[in-house]
């Protein structure tokens, strides 16, 4: 057994060349289905470090693989992707600076998830640099289109086998256990349009989008011991008119269902078909519920319609790879594993779906996600790239036994 000491002291002396890695990748842009030019970068990275094998997936995933034995194989999972920076204003840095000032490196993607993803792919590396061969295969992903659904993944989560995956999306170097998923539904009130001087001659449909927003307010929903309640948030609001005289013929309520494992996506879609047919009909000729679903087009040229899911996922404390991850993480850290679950939604969701046992690590504070004060702390990064490879390594000794 290699000691943490061993594993830090190797970061430590490619240090500089994980900060560099993850400052250019940060200072190039690659919002969802854009992700070319950083996924070129981190192929060239992986195979830098030694990588056994390295290839590109039909939809545009990188994996990297650092061959082992027989036993159980372990999923490094990141995305590539990144969120619209939104104006320039209120950027201490560019956005895509990648700039290192003191112990912080700062960007678009600094958190949410290139650091983390530097950190694994660095922290990966190691099995090589110290002769530490894993009991089994350990798969480097970084995936596509995490911020839009999650395609990259839910392809990976079909095509890339694993019997472990640790999502490294940003814990603060604290263990987390899943999250609520997320189902995007539209609900469209149909009416009849008619001059606004004359209402008597049309039907309204905000009426009975009204009626619908009152009785959703008190919509019972269900829990889950370890991810808490689900929660439904109407969000956007659309008309199929622009001009503010005419009364339209269709509105459509976007709602944001932070569900919990029992709540299902068909679940989701009959209990909001129940609400609409408790409605007093006042308003409204008919009306429909769906989830949101589109045609998504990869960097690599591949399109596939996909809908906006995202499946919860939750490991429970007292499981053998959470205890084995709050072990490890507590001993290679020294702070407090603090076991907790995410707030949003991660790929987690589409592996632990396709039956691999997920844990959640990673350096950076989620709280500064998709904010212009995005940036990560360097140590945090060193520490996650020395954890990464120790981890997967008790992970997968603790499924073998």
């Amino acid at each position: 057994m290699i000691p943490p000491e061993n594993f830090r002291a190797a970061i430590e002396q490619q240090s500089d060349s994980l900060i560099d890695f993850t400052s250019k990748i940060v200072a190039t842009p690659s919002l969802s289905g854009e992700e070319g030019d950083v996924a070129a970068l981190v192929v060239t990275e992986m195979k830098r470090l030694d990588y056994d094998e390295v290839w590109t997936d039909e939809v545009g995933n990188i994996v990297g693989k650092i061959s082992g034995g027989n036993g159980p194989s372990v999923m490094l999972n990141g995305h590539m992707d990144v969120v619209d920076p939104g104006p320039k204003e209120g950027w201490l840095f560019p956005a895509f600076s990648g700039e290192v000032v003191g112990d912080e490196l700062w960007g678009r993607g600094s958190v949410d998830m290139k650091g983390p993803v530097a950190a694994m792919i660095h922290g990966g590396s190691l099995f090589k640099k110290l002769g530490a061969r894993p009991p089994g295969d350990i798969l480097m992903t970084v995936a596509v289109m995490e911020e839009i659904g999650g395609l990259g993944s839910q392809f990976l989560a079909t095509h890339t086998t694993a019997d472990i995956a640790i999502v490294g999306e940003p814990s603060r170097n604290e263990l987390r256990l899943g999250h609520r998923g997320r189902i995007e539904l539209q609900v469209r009130f149909f009416g009849r349009s008619a001059h606004a001087s004359a209402p008597q001659l049309g039907i309204n449909p905000h009426y009975a989008a009204a009626e619908f927003l009152q009785k959703l307010e008190g919509l019972s929903l269900q829990s889950d011991p370890v991810l808490g309640e689900a929660t439904i948030a109407p969000t956007l609001y659309l008309t199929d008119q622009q001009s503010a005289n005419v009364i339209p013929s269709e509105a459509t309520v976007y709602l944001d269902w932070r569900n919990v494992p029992s709540e299902s996506r068909q679940h989701a879609v009959a209990l909001i078909e129940s609400l609409i047919g408790d409605l007093s009909g006042a308003g409204h000729e008919s009306a429909e519920v769906k989830v949101t679903e589109q045609p998504r087009l990869t960097y690599t040229g591949v399109s596939r319609d996909f809908a906006s899911v995202f499946p919860p996922f939750a490991t429970s404390e007292s499981s053998t790879i959470a205890k084995a991850a709050f072990d490890k993480i507590e001993a290679c850290t020294g702070k407090p594993a603090s076991p907790d679950v995410w707030q949003f939604a991660t790929d987690g969701g589409h592996l632990a779906l396709a039956g691999m046992q997920c844990v959640g690590f990673g350096p950076g504070d989620d709280r500064l996600a998709h904010t212009n004060q995005e940036r990560i702390s360097i140590t945090e990064l060193k520490t996650a790239a020395a954890t990464y490879a120790p981890l997967a390594l008790a992970l997968a000794k603790a499924v073998e036994n």
